[in-house]
């Protein structure tokens, strides 16, 4: 995972800041339609990402494949927890601490990648040291997903 792909201690105040912090990213980089976004965010609405990790709840918010040109994860650990809601249950809130957003092309082993990925984050010490850290090298070896 790139450098410039990984935030830390990212400060924001709601979940559809943090979206847009990561998908504007992967916009200006060339990564994804200008519609990502949006779309990303709607999506959040109707089929939530939040997920409780142990120690800290994680999102994982991505969309379809169409709006994505090539692709890519960025990955934020947040200074303060914002509010998801609960993957399955659009009614129950979560505090998430981990974003791992997914641009990913159609047909592109998005299942694969969320499996990869889920194998992180139910690592319990994993995803500790994901929050802890403040060193992008260290988070780049916890998240090698290739």
């Amino acid at each position: 995972m790139d450098k410039q792909f990984i935030f830390v201690d990212l400060e924001v105040n709601s979940r559809e800041e943090v979206l847009t912090l990561l998908g504007d990213r992967l916009y200006k980089l060339g990564y994804v339609k200008k519609g990502f976004t949006e779309s990303v965010i709607e999506r959040e609405k109707h089929f939530p990402t939040g997920l409780p990790a142990a120690p800290y709840g994680i999102a994982i918010p991505h969309t379809d494949g169409d709006e994505v040109i090539q692709s890519k994860l960025v990955f934020a650990s947040l200074k303060h927890p914002v509010q998801f809601m609960l993957m399955g249950d659009s009614e129950q809130a979560i505090q998430v601490s981990l974003v791992m957003m997914m641009a990913l092309e159609t047909g592109h082993g998005q299942i694969q990648m969320l499996q990869k990925i889920m194998g992180v984050f139910q690592n319990e010490a994993f995803v500790h040291q994901l929050k802890q850290t403040k060193k992008i090298d260290q988070i780049r070896k916890i998240l090698d997903l290739s």
